[in-house]
């Protein structure tokens, strides 16, 4: 469905700009425009718009008190536009609630991304998307490693938290390792429902409104998780006709769903593969995890077609033997989508802390690669964060006690 806006504007400029933006986005719709300050309640009552355009000077010098109220109106938004970059003007509007606050030049190439994070900011304090994707399905991006301990949560958790943090479109991940997932430790969310809850009271058929429940949120990205059972022994109850019911809800919902699947080849993994779009398989400077790739790679081409393959190298600049990224190719016969280098510090800090290594530090290397594999399989330009703060380290001891006694 399309994000719904009501402008509120004092000129046919304005208008223009405005309209302008918005043709250049599908999923943005702009409902209705008012020219008069009685006009704009019933527009809101017609129309339920998901956010507000407001001139600064469509009421004179009632604007403020204007975007105050409507701003009150949660989780409704408010975009101000002003007639040039006036710091002071901006600080005003700031201060009235408004979601953002954007010169009329700049309205052109920055609203698209403007109504965006201001929709972010209210998925993230519900804890789920605002506006479903009706007829726009998502996209199911799978995560196989041939060999375990090549890294393959790890890196899927953090190209999961790349999307969600920094583009618009909502994400979801989803943990496949049924008996020991280690999606919630890395993200550090207490585990208390997950797929296994799920299939507890799953009877054959699932909605949206079964699901969400289910889903945990991690709020420094707004990233929803489906987490693995919190014991070994519940893997069992998941099963492929709930796998699959699970991945085709949560692509009608999010425009990522990324996936992250054990190394042994269960039937719940199958499924994920069968639904993905795209197929990740995660390698590593070592003979036996190229050949396990070298054999995957085989099996999967005789069941999907190829341009759903894609092959990365994890700790790519290691010095292994003599073995280098160009030599995997070859032997392969692939091009690698993304080498991922190695920084053993930041990750097994990464995994202590429970902040995913692309919000601890967004400029090492290690996260920069990550950055650019989510943009690769986005298909779309995306960028750093700013650092998280790290954990302290009696934050540390706290989810090692957790974690031995079973609760994370």
């Amino acid at each position: 469905m399309p994000i719904v806006i009501v402008a509120a504007l004092a000129s046919e400029r304005e208008h223009q700009v405005v309209q302008d933006a918005i043709s250049q986005d599908h999923e943005l719709f702009l409902a209705a425009v008012v020219h008069r300050p009685e006009q704009i309640e019933p527009a809101r009552l017609e129309h339920n718009p998901d956010l507000i355009i407001v001139s600064s000077q469509f009421a004179i010098d009632q604007t403020e008190g204007l975007v105050e109220r409507l701003s009150a109106r949660w989780p409704l938004q408010v975009i101000v536009i002003v007639p040039s970059e006036d710091p002071q003007l901006i600080r005003t509007f700031v201060k009235a609630g408004a979601a953002d606050v954007i010169p009329l030049s700049a309205v052109v190439s920055e609203l698209p991304t403007s109504v965006r994070v201001a929709l972010k900011r209210v998925e993230r304090h519900l804890g789920t998307p605002i506006f479903r994707r009706g007829q726009e399905p998502g996209q199911i991006i799978t995560f196989y490693g041939p060999k375990g301990g090549v890294g393959t949560s790890l890196i899927a958790v953090n190209t999961a938290v790349a999307m969600a943090s920094r583009l618009p479109n909502p994400v979801a991940l989803v943990d496949l390792s049924l008996q020991f997932g280690t999606a919630g430790m890395l993200l550090n969310l207490s585990v208390d429902t997950t797929i296994a809850s799920l299939a507890q009271r799953f009877q054959g058929e699932l909605d949206w409104d079964g699901l969400q429940p289910f889903l945990l949120t991690h709020p420094e990205s707004g990233l929803q998780v489906l987490a693995a059972p919190s014991r070994p022994e519940l893997a069992d109850i998941v099963s492929t006709l709930l796998t699959e019911k699970a991945l085709q809800v949560l692509k009608e919902q999010f425009r990522y769903v990324i996936v992250d699947t054990p190394s042994t080849v269960q039937d719940t993994t199958l499924t994920a593969l069968d639904a993905a779009d795209v197929i990740v398989i995660v390698s590593a400077l070592d003979v036996l995890a190229i050949r396990n790739t070298q054999l995957v790679l085989e099996m999967f081409r005789k069941l999907y077609p190829s341009e759903r393959l894609r092959v990365i190298l994890n700790r790519a600049n290691a010095n292994f033997g003599g073995l280098t990224a160009s030599q995997v190719e070859n032997i392969l016969g692939v091009s690698l989508t993304a080498q991922i280098p190695s920084d053993g510090q930041l990750a097994v800090t990464s995994l202590n802390e429970g902040v995913p290594f692309v919000l601890r530090s967004p400029q090492a290397p290690l996260s920069q690669a990550v950055f650019q594999l989510a943009a690769t399989l986005a298909q779309q330009p995306i960028g750093p964060i700013t650092p998280t703060r790290a954990a302290s380290n009696a934050s540390v001891l706290r989810r090692l006690v957790r974690f031995f006694i079973g609760e994370e």
